[in-house]
């Protein structure tokens, strides 16, 4: 994910997404899950359970606005994000 910010400007480089690298970025962050995070708490304590849940259940998305100047744009995917979750 890529993008220019430059300073007192707006944004001027429009975002750049890679989903392939976004995979394995993903398969990266969620591998710290169970080789960092789980070995912080005692096997079967609350917050053990708590990020096995988190690992086990929760999704990594990307979600790009072109067109983020727009005004309340995003507001409407994200009310289409909370949509898709509860079906």
């Amino acid at each position: 994910l890529t993008w220019g910010v430059f300073p007192n400007r707006e944004i001027l480089q429009p975002t750049i997404f890679d989903p392939d690298i976004f995979l394995v970025w993903a398969d990266e962050a969620f591998s710290l899950w169970s080789s960092m995070w789980l070995n912080l708490y005692d096997f079967g304590s609350e917050s053990y359970e708590l990020v096995e849940n988190i690992r086990d259940t929760y999704y990594l998305v990307a979600i790009i606005d072109n067109e983020f100047t727009d005004g309340g744009k995003t507001d409407d995917e994200f009310s289409l994000l909370t949509h898709l979750l509860a079906v």
